[in-house]
């Protein structure tokens, strides 16, 4: 047992290093000032433990990746809208809601109607049989049926095997299965079933406004029994499926699908903090991020911890901070939560051809896409990039809310990098740019996870969010103060 003196210096070599690791993770990215008192309540609510425990729940299994159209999203957006209501926030979309709906169109397969046509007699029904994922235009494709088994962690075609225009009936085992549908997507065949031996389900399409559906082939999932009736119909020969290899059949198979449309939406999710001046709450700052990611996509989830759950996040800290901090901006913010930005940064697109609150009345734009990373590139690992940020945008014209960004940031100690300048198109800022906002971009660099399954919350920076997050905070309420920015047009 230790001395009372030995616990004494123990207890008070411990408070010396809470103090030092407290302060290191204060000043992550070495010498900072303090932020500005009044500033203070709200930027001591932005912490890295309150970023993992809300990406933990955003890029968990329960949003499903968040996929625009997909059930994911949906729930995504209310529970956004959940925390902004529990924050105080007011809602800023359509109705009085949190919400501002973009249409879209829903198409579903009525699966009772659709059926696989073999050589002979030979039908297959849909209904209980056939899970259609991705589906065309046209009512009927036609092709030459291959049966292939795939197997092991490395699955190949032989070199000498054309697909294009086919259509493939395949299994695959778990080690092959990841890497199938896209070795199949690259040969251009019109249709992939994969055999499966559970009950086939069938997921809808979703079609945006002014946009043609990108699927150009057809794929699902077929019960193993009945690919092995309609293979032995073919002529395949016996233990096929679990042969690796490859049987063309040498005759036409023909899927029939029957679809149906409904109108549907997904939202943008809005919230607005009322200004403290009574002659200048009318004009407002942005402050977005996108919500959305790519879901599901046949049997592979997307999480989108990164890209842009960290983005996500970041917004949702500011807008806790800027609810919980008494001194309010002179000006009013808009928070924002934009859908569809994987598929064209179709929402922000929409709030701007379609501003709840005028665009005249906006005086500039924050956006955040992918924070919780150290880059990681060939060349540029991430070891060396813990306290690198990138900045986009915010030099084209003048310079005058890039330079405010900057005296935020000696509170924050980032190193800035300007060499990004080629994502610019490609983050929702160009939007309101193009509408004649000034905007700046923060965007943490890219690395091998970037739209992979595996951008995943374990790999997240969550510290970086946090400085992220705090150095926004300031910007916004630094912005709101200023007034208007000017706009100078490029040359």
């Amino acid at each position: 047992m230790l001395s009372r003196i030995s616990r004494a210096c123990a207890l008070f070599v411990g408070l010396i290093l809470v103090s030092v690791s407290a302060e290191r993770a204060a000043a992550q990215y070495g010498t900072v000032v303090p932020p500005p008192a009044d500033l203070q309540v709200g930027f001591e609510t932005i912490s890295a433990e309150q970023a993992q425990q809300w990406l933990g729940l955003l890029a968990g299994p329960q949003f499903a990746g968040r996929g625009t159209g997909q059930v994911g999203y949906n729930k995504a957006a209310h529970w956004v809208a959940g925390k902004l209501a529990e924050f105080g926030l007011e809602p800023a979309g359509d109705g009085e809601t949190y919400f501002q709906m973009m249409p879209i169109t829903r198409r579903l397969p009525e699966i009772d109607q659709c059926k696989i046509l073999g050589p002979g007699d030979t039908v297959i029904e849909g209904a209980g049989n056939l899970g259609l994922e991705r589906y065309v235009d046209q009512g009927e494709v036609q092709g030459e049926a291959v049966f292939v088994s795939f197997v092991g962690p490395e699955p190949k075609l032989p070199e000498d095997v054309e697909l294009r225009e086919k259509i493939i009936f395949y299994t695959a085992d778990a080690a092959a299965a990841p890497s199938v549908p896209m070795l199949l997507a690259r040969q251009r065949p019109v249709a992939t079933l994969r055999l499966i031996g559970s009950a086939p389900v069938s997921a809808p399409q979703t079609l945006f406004p002014g946009r043609r559906s990108r699927s150009t082939s057809v794929s699902g999932t077929l019960l193993t029994s009945e690919g092995l009736r309609l293979a032995k119909a073919f002529g395949a020969p016996d233990g096929w499926e679990n042969s690796g290899q490859v049987f063309l059949a040498g005759q036409n198979a023909t899927l029939r699908l029957h679809l149906r449309e409904q109108p549907a939406g997904t939202p943008n999710v809005m919230a607005w903090l009322e200004g403290s001046d009574p002659d200048l709450k009318h004009e407002y700052v942005v402050i977005g991020a996108h919500l959305d990611h790519l879901g599901v996509s046949g049997d592979q989830l997307f999480p989108g911890a990164d890209d842009n759950g960290s983005g996500s996040v970041a917004v949702l800290s500011i807008a806790r901070a800027m609810a919980a901090n008494p001194i309010r901006p002179k000006r009013s913010v808009l928070f924002m939560w934009f859908t569809a930005e994987e598929v064209g940064l179709l929402g922000s697109r929409y709030y701007t051809d379609n501003p709840i609150h005028p665009l005249s009345n906006m005086t500039c734009m924050f956006n955040i896409d992918m924070v919780g990373r150290n880059e990681d590139k060939p060349g540029d690992v991430a070891a060396d990039n813990e306290g690198h940020i990138h900045l986009v945008g915010s030099q084209r014209g003048e310079t005058k809310l890039h330079d405010l960004i900057l005296d935020a940031n000696q509170h924050i100690g980032f190193e800035f990098e300007f060499d990004e300048e080629g994502v610019w198109n490609r983050s929702d800022q160009v939007n309101f740019y193009n509408h004649g906002v000034p905007v700046a971009f923060m965007f943490g660099g890219f690395h091998p996870d970037y739209h992979q399954p595996s951008d995943k919350p374990e790999q997240i920076n969550y510290l970086k969010i946090q400085s992220a997050a705090r150095l926004y905070y300031l910007a916004v309420t630094a912005a709101a103060n200023h007034g208007r920015f000017p706009m100078k047009q490029e040359e």
